[in-house]
């Protein structure tokens, strides 16, 4: 359960929500929408108490999940805890089992009295164990990663090891195996496969308490919600029903609205008119038109407000100076962690405006070949090549370009010797010019991804590595995306989930990861995708 009253959320000086309240009670399954920036991770965030409002009041269920946008990485008891232990630590019985793997320890390094000693511990741990139902609950825990798409050999990887997908899979598994009584869930479906996400509509259909997500994968939002939180203009206005019928009544009740606004202005202006009228006649008629200024002046005062429909994303490459034919080659990559081998002899070859997309199931070394090709990482074996007057722009999934404490308009200094004018107005195109001053770390996931998106365009360069570019993009940003890559020029590489937008960029190759194999792009391929 959450209950909130008189909310003021703030980011910076930017108010996002004013005197708005709300209650989430066991059953209620709640959309929260908005366009990028409007304040849904940071009204998430205040209801899930990692920050406070800047007004009102909050009570929450002690028994809250919290699923952040973002893949940081969580504070651990254990550096080297691994992805099972993570998710164990959810439950009481993590915490026993990380006993009694300390005590197993102690036993093997002692001997004598004190080993009798810690042998009598590691059984009482053992027991309290066994009482809390330890093993059934380490099945159900392997289950739950399981069903997220984290393989047995993730689960006994150490988090700190793991990519920024592969901790937000471990987070979200964690949060589902602690049966929280809420759970607020900010873009879950974030790097997972068609099977991991399908899983999660089918477990957040039979889930049995308070549910508030955040998403912009709309099947899940028709699937698994049975109303909706639109967030607009600093206010929360509640709607029944899944997202498709919320998109028609919002158009029905903006009808209904200007609909009632202009019979107000055309009653107002009828009561001025006709004030002017009696105006300068008899001293009777003079009182009767200030009677009617007053009504007008009442009615306008009391106008039905019309939220405008917001700008829009205004996204263009500006078209590069070609490079040479082949502007990018690697020859035999090979990618370990640690003990884990991500792929080996791997060769790329790409041509001057070519569409390349990678493609391949989680863990398969999608994200980690980019990094490579960028310049990012360095591969254990093997070399890239960079060709004639290739200019590489790499956009990382988890905008590790962003900088947390660094303004939005440093960002774009870093990148460009252009004016401050120029670029102020390239950061109102992404619809981020009112937060110029602002300090990245304090954007939404979305506005992030168009800040990173925005410091490519002013590189100008004539290949782009896209990593799930449209990660946290709403549907009007995305379509801005496609429409300025159509037009592009230069060469792209891209890694996608999203079949959507890769059915409509028509890619001309694909590169099936692990193994590296390249083949002619066709639209059969798209069921990879969706499983990437």
């Amino acid at each position: 359960m959450i209950i909130a009253r008189g909310l003021q959320v703030e980011a910076g000086i930017r108010v996002l929500l004013h005197d708005a309240s709300l209650a989430l009670h066991a059953g209620d399954k709640v959309g929260l929408v908005g366009r990028n920036g409007a304040g849904k991770t940071t009204l998430m965030r205040v209801l899930a108490g990692v920050t406070s409002p800047a007004e009102g009041t909050i009570a929450r269920s002690p028994t809250l999940g919290y699923l952040s946008q973002e893949a940081a990485l969580p504070d651990l008891d254990r550096p080297d805890a691994t992805a099972l232990e993570r998710i164990l630590a959810a439950r009481g019985v993590g915490a026993v089992q990380e006993r009694m793997e300390r005590t197993r320890q102690r036993i093997e390094a002692s001997d004598g009295v004190e080993r009798d000693r810690f042998i009598e511990r590691f059984a009482r741990h053992e027991t309290e164990f066994e009482t809390m139902g330890g093993w059934r609950a380490e099945a159900e825990a392997r289950k739950v990663a399981s069903s997220v798409g984290i393989g047995d050999t993730e689960i006994a990887q150490p988090v700190a090891t793991m990519s920024g997908g592969q901790r937000r899979r471990v987070e979200l598994a964690r949060i589902l195996f602690a049966e929280s009584e809420v759970l607020l869930l900010d873009e879950p479906t974030n790097h997972l496969d068609l099977d991991a996400k399908s899983w999660l509509m089918g477990y957040l259909g039979e889930y049995q308490g308070a549910l508030l997500v955040v998403s912009h994968d709309l099947p899940l939002l028709d699937e698994a919600i049975t109303s909706v939180l639109a967030l607009e203009d600093t206010s929360l206005e509640a709607y029944r029903g899944n997202y498709s019928h919320y998109l028609e009544e919002r158009e029905r009740r903006r009808e209904a609205r200007l609909k009632e606004r202009r019979h107000q202005e055309e009653q107002a202006a009828r009561l001025e008119a006709t004030a002017r009228r009696f105006k300068g006649t008899t001293q009777a008629m003079a009182r009767r038109a200030s009677t009617m200024e007053t009504r007008a002046a009442r009615i306008r005062d009391r106008m039905v407000d019309v939220s405008r429909r917001g700008p829009s994303v205004a996204v263009r490459f500006p078209q590069p100076e070609p490079s040479g034919r082949t502007p990018l080659t690697a020859e035999g990559l090979a990618k370990a962690f640690g003990d884990t081998v991500v792929f080996v002899d791997v060769d790329v070859h790409v041509e001057r405006g070519e569409r390349l997309i990678v493609i391949g199931l989680n863990g398969a070394g999608k994200t980690t070949l980019l990094r490579l090709l960028a310049g990012v990482e360095e591969a254990d074996l093997g070399d890239v090549t960079v060709g004639y007057k290739a200019s590489l722009g790499y956009y990382a999934q988890e905008h590790e370009q962003i900088h947390a404490d660094t303004s939005v308009l440093e960002h774009m200094r870093m990148v460009s010797d252009q004016p401050d004018l120029t670029l102020r107005s390239v950061l109102g195109h992404f619809l981020l010019a009112d937060k110029v001053e602002q300090a990245a770390g304090t954007l939404s996931g979305g506005e992030k991804t168009k800040l990173a998106l925005a410091q490519i365009v002013m590189g100008g360069h004539n290949v782009l590595l896209l990593d799930e570019p449209t990660n946290n993009l709403d549907p009007q940003a995305k379509e801005a995306l496609l429409a300025a890559l159509a037009i592009y020029q230069g060469t792209v590489v891209m890694v996608s989930h999203d079949t959507e937008f890769v059915e409509a960029l028509s890619p001309d190759r694909a590169i099936l990861m692990p193994d590296g194999d390249s083949d002619f792009y066709d639209d059969s391929m798209l069921d990879l995708v969706a499983l990437a």
